[in-house]
């Protein structure tokens, strides 16, 4: 994970435990929260789409396409735009797939989701494909869901996806625990906490938040009982 990543997801996860502080039980804070929360990981991406978008586009000789990504707001213009000049990219589609969740279009959000997840930049094909696991959870479909992160988190194992595996074990757990599946829920958490345990301590700092959550989840009574 680059430098610049690794002070963001640092930042991300100081945030998150600041948030996960002002509550006695991570239960009662998801249970209250968990659409805004969802949401927001869905959109995470949106801040940063037009900056990387210019740049990905200039690199590309096409001035004007990153001209028309970067000052789309709405999806006729980004629709527009991809229409226009095509080669369109994935910060593009997770930012067009933000706008469909927002407008509860979920099928079209699939569908720019499943578009950013076949990009280049690795990054941005593991943001979508978490994405879909969260799209899935706004749906209702929390089998989907958990199957989703749970694949994710046993396979992504490339260099700079630390990350974004223990984020995907986090979910995972805590979509299982909600739906009811207590067994499930605990081994993929226990797996979850495994894997944090044995990153690189170069890597470990930016998983912090998520390993708070996981061992808060695994504390919970109800969880550890047979």
């Amino acid at each position: 994970m680059s430098s610049v990543n690794l002070k963001r997801q640092q930042k991300i996860n100081a945030q998150m435990s600041e948030v996960m502080d002002d509550f006695d039980r991570f239960e009662f804070f998801f249970a209250s929260n968990w659409k805004k929360i969802v949401i927001a990981a869905v959109v995470a991406v949106v801040a940063v789409t037009a900056i990387v978008a210019v740049k990905y586009v200039v690199s590309q000789n096409k001035l004007k396409a990153a001209q028309a990504y970067s000052k789309a707001a709405t999806i006729a213009q980004l629709e527009a735009a991809i229409a226009e000049y095509g080669n369109t990219p994935a910060t593009v589609y997770l930012q067009l797939a933000a706008l469909y969740i927002d407008a509860k279009d979920y099928a079209n959000a699939r569908k720019q989701l499943l578009a950013a997840a076949e990009g280049d930049a690795a990054e941005l094909r593991w943001r979508a494909q978490l994405n879909l696991g969260y799209l899935a959870e706004l749906e209702g479909k929390l089998d989907e869901a958990a199957a989703v992160f749970a694949d994710f988190a046993r396979s992504c194992r490339d260099a700079g996806s630390a990350g974004y595996a223990a984020e995907a074990y986090t979910a995972a757990g805590r979509i299982y625990k909600l739906a009811g599946k207590k067994a499930e829920a605990k081994n993929i958490l226990e797996a979850g906490r495994n894997f944090v345990q044995g990153v690189s301590m170069d890597e470990r700092p930016a998983l912090q938040g998520f390993a708070g959550m996981i061992n808060s989840m695994l504390a919970d009574s109800t969880l550890a009982a047979k």
